[in-house]
């Protein structure tokens, strides 16, 4: 895989909010079929990374590629047409509406009556149930059914489907199994494994090292702004990669395959 083209490349990227030096000259790449554990304690740069690649927030300077192509413009509808999707576990969704109408929220389809532009409510039905099946809601869960009756991994699962229904490219999972049941983090853990082997790029941001770890193909560790790490799985134990985040990136040493 490292031989291939990078999906996205990141290249001596810097970010300032005034005085305060946010990234600090990262460089990575992420390539598609990967799933990637993004991991650092708070403040350590992950989040603001990934609103980088996102498009809510625009580089100080370096330089930002997608699928071969340098990054000029940084907006998120921009990141959207890309095929970057974004997962998180508490924001997403719309608890009043239906599973239907959230599956197609800024996507629903028209058709027109009497010449008169309407939403397609049968199509969005239709469709929503045969993905959401398939990423493991409940048979007796309805398209129509209002989202805040879902458990935490069936909001995940929604969330999911959508991302892959709509062509995405990349999926970005931010702190996805935090406040699930043991159950439900296994279920959305085998998702994400599911998207990678779909061909999509997996960005998995957490705090836990040792779940990610048996998930992802690389870890990549951020520290204060910086990246101190970039790992594979193979190489680098889950123990070990623990030490480097509390050494701050003085830990170094590698394990075999």
């Amino acid at each position: 895989m490292s031989d291939a083209k990078p999906l996205i490349q990141v290249r001596n990227l810097n970010l300032y909010f005034g005085s305060f030096h946010a990234l600090k000259n990262v460089s990575v790449d992420f390539h598609a079929g990967e799933l990637i554990g993004l991991v650092g304690d708070n403040g350590a740069g992950k989040t603001t990374l990934i609103r980088v690649l996102c498009g809510i927030h625009k580089p100080s300077d370096g330089e930002v590629y997608f699928d071969g192509k340098q990054v000029k413009e940084f907006h998120p509808k921009l990141a959207i047409d890309q095929g970057i999707e974004t997962i998180q576990q508490s924001v997403g969704l719309c608890d009043n509406l239906s599973i239907a109408r959230n599956f197609y929220l800024g996507r629903e389809p028209v058709k027109r009556v009497l010449g008169i532009p309407m939403l397609d409510f049968a199509k969005m039905r239709s469709e929503s149930s045969k993905v959401i099946r398939a990423f493991g809601l409940r048979d007796n869960v309805s398209a129509d059914e209002e989202v805040e009756r879902l458990s935490g991994g069936e909001r995940q699962s929604v969330k999911i489907g959508r991302a892959v229904e709509f062509k995405n490219r990349v999926v970005i999972m931010d702190e996805p199994t935090n406040h699930l049941s043991v159950r439900e983090r296994e279920h959305v853990n085998e998702l994400a494994i599911q998207l990678k082997e779909q061909g999509l790029l997996v960005i998995y941001i957490t705090h836990d090292i040792f779940q990610v770890h048996k998930l992802a193909d690389r870890i990549v560790i951020m520290e204060n702004g910086e990246k101190i790490e970039d790992a594979s799985t193979n190489t680098m134990s889950a123990e070990a990669l623990e030490e480097v985040i509390r050494q701050g990136g003085r830990v170094v040493e590698k394990t075999g395959a």
